[in-house]
Parts: structure tokens; C-alpha cells; sequence
């Protein structure tokens, strides 16, 4: 498969994470790429800080953040800081924005105001292990969520925030509205059992093998590439 783009893999950290968090996963991705034919890049991005800033600060951003609307994206802490960085190295290849825990809520936010800015409005977004926050209509088929389901449950982290709003439904002679938990969601969404909890996404070694032999870091790098190129192939030929 051809396309006319190399893929930039921006990688978003949550909170107070270690320098190297997703390194791995990021050359995992990339490695999978090249085997269908694609010259991809990544680059590691902490739009709240990694371990040396004091979590209440990253905290307190990350909470903030999670409660905006997508229209107001502009106002995203975690969101401006990730456009700007983006923006500083574009060449014209198109990004792709991972985000792990509030690191996926930055990069929806980044995206919203990406899109108009470099004129793109194919720029799709993987949030791993992350809050719920609320995703526009413009991004929501280019939008991909993951939650880990393991022994003890679902992943806590993605308990947080909410997708939902009030829509109209009718109801013989009279509009009622309802709410729909849905109604923002990302429009791929799929839980994948994983070994572990919130931190445990991209871990490659024992124990974090599953059943099927193979670790977290080879399930989450897989289902992500799988629909990267589901949705470049399709992007491609619409």
C-alpha cells in the first residue's frame, strides 16, 4: 500500500510520567508501519510535563481540560501547549496524535485546533487508557479510543469524564429530549483485554502476556496500526 504522506506519530504523556513512557510503543508502531511500505517518524510530547513537575499542577490542567467543550478547544492547556509543538517541526506530513491517560484528551483538543490551522482535516486521533472528553462532529470518524479490561475491571482512568449530551428525539406530536451518553464519543471504540492496569498499556515483558502469548505493548501496537491503515485506506480512497 501506497499513499502520498510519511506518517508523524506524535505521542502525548499523561501525568507525570517518565521520560521514555511511550517510547517503545512509539518504535513498536513505527516497525509495523514500515512493514506496509510507510516511512514513519515519532515523537514523544508531554503537554503537562513528565515526573520531574509536581502532579497537582498536571492534575488540576488535565481536570480542567477534560471539562471543555470541543469548541473550545483554544482554551485547552494541554491541547495549546501539544499544537505548538506540532506546528514548530510541520512539514507538510500528516499527523497523527496518540495520547495515553490526559495525554488523549490533549491531543483531541490539539486536533480541533490543528485542523483549520495547517488545513487538514484528516488528522486522526488514539486515545489510550484516557478520561472521557467530548469529541466534535468533525473528528469523531477520525477518532479511535481504547480501554483496557483486565481481571480486576475496566480501566478507572477511563471512567473519568463523560461523552454525553442532550439530543431531540420525536415523540408522536412532541420533541422530547433525551440524553445520550454518546453523544460526543470518538466513533471507534473498543476495549481490549489487557494484563494490569491504567500504567500498564505498553508493557513488552512478563508478566503482561496474555493468553494468546502475546504481551500488552504487541496488542495495543497491533489494534493501533490495524485501524491506521483502516482508516488511511479509506480516507484514501473517498
Amino acid at each position: 500500500m501506497s499513499i502520498s504522506y510519511r506518517p508523524r506519530l506524535f505521542l502525548l504523556s499523561g501525568m507525570a510520567t517518565a521520560p521514555n513512557f511511550m517510547e517503545t510503543f512509539g518504535e513498536q508502531l513505527c516497525r509495523r508501519l514500515e512493514a506496509n511500505g510507510f516511512q514513519p517518524e515519532y515523537r514523544l510530547l508531554f503537554p503537562y510535563g513528565d515526573w520531574s513537575r509536581g502532579t497537582a499542577a498536571q492534575m488540576l490542567e488535565i481536570y480542567r481540560d477534560l471539562r471543555l467543550r470541543p469548541q473550545a478547544a483554544a482554551r485547552s492547556i494541554g491541547g495549546r501547549r501539544a499544537a505548538e509543538a506540532i506546528r514548530s517541526v510541520f512539514s507538510g506530513d500528516l499527523p497523527v496524535l496518540i495520547g495515553h491517560s490526559g495525554g488523549g484528551v490533549a491531543g483531541v483538543h490539539a486536533a480541533e485546533l490543528l485542523r483549520p490551522a495547517l488545513s487538514l482535516p484528516g488528522i486522526l486521533t488514539v486515545q489510550i487508557g484516557s478520561p472521557k472528553c467530548p469529541v466534535s462532529p468533525a473528528g469523531r470518524e477520525r477518532a479511535l479510543y481504547i480501554r483496557g479490561i483486565g481481571a480486576k475491571g475496566g480501566d478507572p482512568i477511563a471512567r473519568l469524564g463523560s461523552w454525553g449530551g442532550w439530543v431531540t428525539g420525536d415523540s408522536g406530536l412532541r420533541h422530547r429530549f433525551r440524553y445520550d451518553r454518546f453523544k460526543h464519543a470518538p466513533a471507534y471504540r473498543i476495549n481490549l483485554a489487557l494484563t494490569g492496569g491504567h500504567p500498564d498499556y505498553f508493557r513488552g515483558h512478563e508478566p503482561f502476556v496474555n493468553p494468546d502469548g502475546r504481551t500488552n505493548l504487541q496488542i495495543v501496537a497491533d489494534y493501533t496500526t490495524a485501524w491506521l491503515l483502516e482508516r488511511w485506506g479509506s480516507e484514501k480512497g473517498a
